[in-house]
């Protein structure tokens, strides 16, 4: 990304872009960077000449993002956070690694091994500031484009050359439910047999495709018509209720099933399986903190899959960059 910044895309530019982007309003905007509205409105007519695109909106009650400002957007926030970080980094830099990292994790993964993660970055690199973050997989990512999460552990994150993502194991799914809605079998179920109308956790169909990667069969389900959950906690409660079945990992319920508080029949015909990746920024700045806590969460997780504490197959796929 430095590469790409030209004249058009100086520092100033960058800010001042994203304070009205923030803002809303030019005056606002204005307001906050003690500058003349005037100012603003030249630099974005500019900035919008050199760039060959419309990135602003105006309305009644202010300004809208186009598309392409949207991108532009995505792209200065992480020019921004990578430059202070890579200040905070120079001003601190001495053998041990220090400063702050943000780290993600998908509601699995918390469970799984947020813990020993944060144990392990205490005793490895006391001098790391963490912060945690806990979403679904595709919010992650978002927050992966604008710099405000380092690095995450989420599920099937999407091929963009913008992201490096090391593949580190791949998890059967399993429909999960009471057994008056799944049947009372432990034993696989065919894809086709997945009950209609009572899937629940679905919804909405971006945060989906963590779970079934393929468009085509998530388009061969068709969800409850009474019920959306974006709660892991309150999915679990409508499990055990009965008030619908899901289809997850064993490790997203792994507590649950060895309460018998409902149970789950792997998926078969095609079987089904989403892959865990830890995803960062291609061209963030590397700093010592930043390789020392990646390193950390890599053995963390591939610990737990080898004690078989965290259900799953390690594929073997070497960390790679996203090349569609």
């Amino acid at each position: 990304m430095a590469g790409a910044i030209s004249v058009a895309l100086g520092l100033r530019q960058i800010r001042y872009f994203i304070a009205i982007a923030d803002a809303g309003v030019l005056s606002r905007a204005a307001e906050t960077l003690n500058v003349a509205q005037s100012a603003l409105s030249h630099h974005v007519a500019a900035l919008e000449t050199d760039l060959g695109v419309k990135l602003l909106e105006r309305r009644p009650r202010g300004i809208a993002l186009t598309a392409a400002g949207r991108r532009l957007y995505e792209h200065a926030s992480a020019v921004l956070s990578a430059l202070g970080k890579a200040e905070e980094d120079v001003r601190t830099y001495n053998e041990a690694a220090t400063g702050p990292v943000c780290i993600g994790f998908s509601h699995t993964a918390t469970s799984m091994v947020a813990l020993d993660v944060m144990k392990a970055v205490r005793k490895n690199s006391p001098g790391v500031y963490l912060s945690v973050v806990e979403a679904l997989s595709p919010a992650l990512i978002e927050r992966i484009f604008s710099g405000t999460v380092d690095l995450a552990l989420a599920y099937n994150p999407p091929r963009d050359a913008r992201l490096d993502v090391e593949l580190l194991h791949d998890e059967e799914l399993y429909l999960v439910g009471h057994p008056s809605l799944i049947g009372r079998s432990s034993g696989p179920i065919a894809f086709s047999a997945i009950p209609q109308r009572s899937v629940v956790g679905l919804t909405p169909m971006p945060a989906s495709r963590a779970i079934i990667q393929a468009q085509v069969l998530r388009n061969q389900i068709t969800p409850s018509e009474t019920l959306e959950v974006d709660s892991l906690s309150a999915l679990r409660m409508a499990l055990e209720a009965g008030l619908g079945c899901a289809i997850l990992s064993r490790a997203t319920v792994l507590s649950d099933l060895a309460a018998e508080k409902y149970h789950a029949r792997r998926i078969t015909d095609p079987p089904l399986t989403r892959s865990l990746a830890l995803v960062a920024l291609a061209d963030r700045p590397q700093t010592k903190a930043f390789l020392e806590v990646r390193k950390t969460m890599v053995e963390v997780v591939r610990s737990a899959v080898g004690a078989g504490r965290w259900p799953a197959k390690v594929n073997g796929r070497r960390s790679k960059r996203a090349t569609t």
